[in-house]
């Protein structure tokens, strides 16, 4: 089977971390490099996670570049109060594994990636797209060797950390605008989505039962996510109510991990195409994805942006997940 080329920016925090165990193990892709950006946690602990990661999971041989440091056009808000300091609540490295690291910026690094590969290559962006932005402002001409974009972001319905706005396009909403008025198919995984990509309690047990490195990291960060989360500007009942995991369905959501999912196993998910834009300037909606489902704009079909993934089966995506897992031992 073909595999499908695919460059990959994240901002390695903890389910970053997992979507890199989905990838890794699939014999779908064939993993040109990493990028990493700052997002979940600054960028000194983002990359050396993706290294140390990567080294994990026996994939040390493939190239990481370090990304920018803060968004195009503000400073960065991160998410350490959910994905801890460093970014990998519940896990710690013995020893930094960064041999693989270059000395390329990141959106150099994807540009020469791209001019190498013989045929156009997907690009999963898991974190911010900041790197993918700034590389599609200097040089505009490489989307023509993007396949498409893979994001984990957007919300027709819901959001995270504000009402409204999911994380990956309020650090840096001046470049997902970028992304969305490219040209590029673009692939959103939206919250009103992932969400839908949980773990029961009995599923996380299934996990730690698996004796792999993998499995014991993936158990230790499940561990860690949101149960010693800060949720600053909620009540404490809300707060509660958040740590006891009742807030939404199962006990963690894999966002980014479903995001991978939808690039390995599409036959799990639905998506359908709509003109999107977003909210750069609000006072109180910056970040918010304004998606046209109702077609008020009147798009054509060729002026609509975004494919909206809306729907996932998730008994599939978590056997997905358990395989990958199982693959490494």
């Amino acid at each position: 089977m073909k595999k499908i080329p695919v460059l990959i920016d994240v901002d390695t925090g903890i389910d970053d971390a997992m979507a890199l165990v989905i990838a890794c193990a699939s014999d779908k892709l064939d993993i040109l490099g990493v990028t990493t950006v700052a997002g979940n946690v600054a960028l000194c602990h983002t990359t050396p996670n993706t290294c140390n990661v990567l080294h994990l999971l026996g994939r040390g041989d493939i190239p990481v570049a370090r990304g920018e440091e803060k968004p195009l056009e503000r400073e960065l808000v991160d998410a350490a109060y959910v994905h801890g300091d460093d970014g990998l609540r519940g896990w710690t490295f013995d020893q930094l594994h960064d041999e693989a690291l270059v000395a390329a910026p990141a959106w150099e690094f994807l540009r020469d990636k791209l001019l190498q590969s013989e045929e156009k290559a997907a690009i999963l962006a898991l974190g911010p797209v900041t790197n993918i932005a700034l590389l599609l402002r200097r040089c505009p001409e490489i989307k023509e060797k993007i396949d498409k974009i893979v994001f984990m972001g957007t919300s027709y319905r819901t959001g995270n950390p504000t009402p409204i706005t999911t994380f990956n396009v309020l650090v840096d909403p001046e470049g997902f605008r970028e992304l969305l008025f490219s040209g590029i198919p673009i692939y959103a995984c939206p919250l009103d989505t992932t969400r839908e990509a949980y773990l029961l309690a009995e599923e996380v047990e299934e996990i730690a039962r698996i004796d792999n490195p993998a499995a014991r990291m993936t158990t230790a960060i499940l561990g860690g996510y949101g149960r010693n989360a800060k949720s600053e500007g909620q009540s404490e009942s809300a707060q509660q109510e958040l740590k006891a995991g009742r807030r939404f369905k199962g006990v963690a959501r894999l966002h980014d991990p479903a995001t991978v999912a939808y690039l390995t196993d599409p036959q799990l998910f639905t998506a359908t195409k709509y003109y999107c834009d977003v909210e750069c300037k609000g006072e109180i909606t910056t970040g918010f994805t304004v998606i046209d489902m109702e077609n008020y704009y009147g798009k054509s079909e060729e002026e609509r942006n975004l494919w909206f993934v809306d729907s996932i089966d998730r008994e599939g995506f978590v056997q997905l997940f358990l395989d990958s897992l199982r693959s490494y031992s």
